[in-house]
Order: C-alpha cells, then structure tokens, then sequence
C-alpha cells in the first residue's frame, strides 16, 4: 500500500444494493435449517461453505450474525440463539457445534470432542459484538434482555476456567482455538517437525488428544499446551468492552462496571507482557514459564484495534500495514509478514493455512482498528482491496496477496464482512 493514498469514496447506492443482493443470495445458499433430535432443538444458521464447511463455528458464526443485521434481522437473531443453543451449564460454548452431524465426515475435522455433536475448543470470544450489532440494528433492549445472561456465562467461563493465573489474558488449550490453525507461531512449541498439513496434524495430535471419551481435564491440557495468545487476547479485551456496554444499556452498571474492569486488566496486560519494544512486535506466552512466541503474523497487529491501544503500537501497525516488504501487499494483509520465512502468497497443494494469503476478517478488523485511531486513509485502503478481492474472486476463503486470487472454500461465508465495511462507509457519508 502507498503512502498518500486517500483511498476510495463512499460507496453508491447502486453498489451497495447490488452486494446486498450477492450477499443475500450467498447466505441462502449456505443457510441450514432443521430439528436436532440429539438436542431436541430447531436450528437455523449460516455455514461457512455448503461444501466443505456445513456446520456451525462459533466466530464464524458471529461474523455472519453481524452480516446479517444488513439484511434480515429476525435471521440475525436467529444465528445467535442457534449459536447458544447448547451453551453448557459451566456457560463453555463450543467452537463447532455439528448439528447436522450425518452430513460429512466429520472425523476428517481436527477437533477435540466434548460430545459427538460438539467441539471441546473455543474459538476467539467475539460474541459481544455480534449480539451489539443485531440489537443495535434491531429491537434494542429486548433482544439484550433475551441473549445477554448467556454471553455474560460465556465471559465468566472465559475468566473463570481459562485464566487460572488471573492476569487478564486467557490461555488457548489448542492451537484451533485462535482460527488461525496452523499459524507459524506455534511450530517449535508444538514441536512440528514437517511443514505440512499432516506434520501438523500429528504434532497436534500430540498435544491434543482426540478421543470423544475423554473429557478434557484443562489443568492436564495446560501441561501439553498453553498460549496466552495475542490476538485471542486482544479480540477478549474489545469484547469485554463491548459487553460492559451492553450491561450499561440495560442499566445494570454494576456487571458493566466490572466487565470494564476486565477488559482493562486484558488490556493492559497485552501491552505489558506481550508488546515487544525490542522488535516493536507482540508476541504469545507459551507454557508454564511464559516463553515468548516468534511474531510477524497478523494476529500480532489487532491489539492496535484496542480503543487504549498506545499510540506506539497504532504507528508501528500502521507502519508495517504500509511496508509493502512486511504486511503491506497489494492486497492487504497477508496472515504473516511477507519478510516471514514462512510466508507464501499462494497456498500450493500439501502446504498450510494462515501462512500467507489474506483473509477478510482480518482486513475487517484492521481496517477499524486503523479509523478508530484517526488512520482514515489506510483504513479505506484495506476496505476498497477487500472489496476488490470478492469483486475479482468471489467469496473465497482466503486470497493471494500479489493478484487477489481466490482459494480454499469457495462460497465463503465470512467474506460477505464486505458488506459491512461498505454499510459502515455509507452510514458514516
């Protein structure tokens, strides 16, 4: 990206009417709607890929709710509720919830079981924004009312079970649970010893069995694998805020008085212990012992979406998302560095994910991390390249930063984030 580039105007009606539609047509195709025998519930969501994803994951999901709430807002509701259908009674919801389990092979997956039908992993926490989204474009306080008890249990269970240490930031049990599965980050720590889909999966396994029939123990787990993640952390402490903002809607300044207080400490302690000044970078915690994670991956740039976030790390960020020999490719933001020993723009056959290609959900987040923080310019230059992708490949799961070609699923869910940066441009014209 360069310097000086102003960017692109607001969107046109006619534009954004035509990917209105696109998008409509996208989330019928992947809609899935039906009963649950296993659960005794009705069912209605937003798959990623009718293909090769059918059922429902959990940040995933919220994307598509927070899509949604452009364009049909009882559906919207009906994302969420689907979402936390099966929330557990220690308020844990899973990272897969297989609804439809008959479809496909599921085994195929790599996932840790809690049951047959769900996941034992989370997913990055980023259903505070998608409940604020669909109550803000739709009834308000009363959907609040009917959705936020659950989303305050799975906050609790968050600082409950997955901060044992009680310094703010969560621990991922399983490198799955950021969505970014085979970042380079976790290599050496997992100890993966072939870059490939299948090292990766045996070093996985190693760390986190498999076996529906035996219940996860987190203390056990910690022992095997323990990150407190940069960009897990970072989207924890938005949510906290967001849902501290919730509760002051519903006048209930206690419970939003104390998810402020959480979302600080987060806060803080990502800048404290995981902001690198040495190599102006952010790095996770591994182990007991904390050691640090190599950085230059994507996930190191969204604590810059942090409304506290120093103005040191806002100009580092934006720094590197203008470098186009770091994360400034033509069509941003590659999952790591382009200077990254990992880094490939094209995702050949037998290589792994989140090791190159761009990704819309990263672009959404970044592109308001960099307006939230007065960077106008390079917020609108990463929304008009997003946009471009899906003109140029459709809604694919991740793109070539060098020519924007599409890859992976096609039909992709989570792309349609288009549709909110241009609703977003328009509501602010």
């Amino acid at each position: 990206m360069r310097a000086g580039d102003t960017g692109a105007e607001s969107p046109r009606p006619r534009q954004l009417n035509a990917l209105r539609e696109r998008v409509r047509a996208l989330y019928q195709l992947n809609r899935q709607r039906g009963y649950a025998t296993w659960c005794g519930v009705e069912y209605d969501f937003v798959c990623p890929s009718h293909g090769l994803y059918p059922f429902q994951w959990f940040w995933d999901s919220c994307f598509h709710a927070i899509v949604l709430s452009h364009l049909d807002i009882e559906r919207a509701e009906s994302e969420i509720r689907t979402l936390l259908a099966n929330q557990q009674d220690d308020g844990f919801i899973a990272h897969v919830t297989f609804w439809q389990r008959e479809l496909d092979d599921v085994d195929a997956y790599q996932v840790a079981w809690r049951s047959p039908w769900l996941s034992d992993s989370m997913q990055p926490p980023v259903l505070a924004e998608a409940i604020e989204a669909v109550a803000r474009r739709g009834r308000g306080a009363a959907f609040l009312r009917e959705v936020l008890p659950a989303a305050r249990r799975y906050y609790d269970w968050c600082d409950h079970v997955r901060d044992p240490d009680r310094d703010g930031l969560i621990s991922i049990l399983d490198p799955h649970e950021t969505g970014m599965d085979q970042s380079p980050a976790f290599d050496a720590y997992l100890g993966v010893q072939e870059l490939t889909p299948a090292g990766f999966e045996a070093a996985w396994r190693r760390a986190v069995p498999a076996d529906p029939a035996v219940p996860a123990d987190p203390a056990v787990a910690r022992e095997r694998f323990s990150v407190e993640d940069v960009a897990v952390n970072a989207l924890y402490a938005e949510n906290q805020r967001v849902l501290a903002g919730l509760h002051a809607q519903l006048g209930e300044a206690d419970a939003a008085a104390e998810m402020q207080a959480r979302a600080d400490r987060a806060a803080d302690a990502l800048f404290a212990r995981c902001w690198d000044p040495a190599d102006a970078d952010f790095h996770g915690l591994a182990g007991p012992d904390e050691q640090p994670l190599p950085g230059s991956t994507v996930g190191g740039l969204l604590p810059a979406l942090l409304v506290d976030a120093p103005a040191a790390v806002v100009a580092r960020v934006a720094e590197r998302l203008d470098d186009a020999t770091d994360f400034g490719a033509r069509y941003p933001v590659p999952s790591v560095s382009i200077a990254h020993p990992s880094y490939a723009a094209a995702p050949a056959e037998g290589k792994l994910l989140w090791r190159g290609p761009s990704w819309i959900n990263t672009n959404w987040y970044l592109a308001r991390a960099m307006r939230r923080h007065g960077r106008e310019a390079l917020a609108r230059r990463i929304e008009d390249a997003s946009m471009e992708l899906v003109a140029r490949s459709g809604f694919r799961e991740h793109f070539n930063p060098q020519t924007g070609e599409g890859y992976g699923a096609t039909d992709f869910s989570w792309s349609a984030l288009v549709l909110d940066m241009l609703e977003r441009r328009a509501d602010e014209a």
